[in-house]
């Protein structure tokens, strides 16, 4: 039986129309970005329920009052009040697809790891959406440094369904993240996920 949760997801074809809008909006606004979160890592993972669209962007500060003022020819309105006050705290920029009612979180990266994120997306095409979709090796960074159970299932799938990955580079980029944060060995967290499977 399907989870309340499962129940009020939206499905692919409106996950995919708000997919669309965003990647008409940025595209138009010349913003380099990259999907992350549920979608990506069912996508090189697990196919899983997934409910929003998340991504990171690479846009200067004093441009984004411009580009949530573009965001609504494609449908995509703020979802809070006050949206770029919250952006300029957060460096998040909480939006919604009105005609889908599907939830968009863009982050706008500011770290050197952010920018090579999205420098290494590599296009998709998902039922003639076309969309850069970040490296599965990024997805398992961003998964390392959060380590809920839902992240540790998507790292379990991703490694078990893409092969050839690089977990080099995964372990130096994520041991290199987890010193700067300075709160759990992130790294050695990951070595334990990684000999479960």
């Amino acid at each position: 039986m399907a989870s309340r949760r499962d129940e009020s997801a939206p499905g692919v074809a409106t996950l995919l129309g708000a997919l669309a809008a965003v990647v008409h909006w940025l595209n138009e606004a010349k913003v380099d970005f990259a999907v992350v979160g549920g979608l990506a890592a069912s996508l090189h993972g697990k196919p899983r329920v997934t409910k929003d669209v998340d991504l990171v962007a690479i846009a200067d500060n004093d441009s984004w009052g411009d580009l949530l003022a573009a965001a609504t020819r494609w449908g995509l309105q703020p979802r809070i009040e006050s949206p770029l006050e919250f952006a300029a705290t957060t460096r998040v920029l909480l939006l919604v697809h009105e005609p889908s009612q599907v939830e968009v979180d863009l982050s706008f990266g500011m770290l050197p790891f952010e920018q090579e994120l999205v420098a290494r997306a590599a296009q998709r095409n998902v039922k003639n959406v076309w969309f850069p979709l970040a490296s599965a090796e990024d997805i398992i960074v961003m998964k390392a440094l959060a380590l809920r159970p839902r992240d540790i299932a998507d790292i379990e799938g991703i490694v078990a369904s893409t092969p050839d990955l690089d977990l080099d580079r995964v372990r130096r980029v994520v041991a290199q993240l987890s010193a700067a944060l300075e709160t759990v060995d992130h790294r050695a967290e990951l070595e334990k996920i990684l000999r479960g499977i």
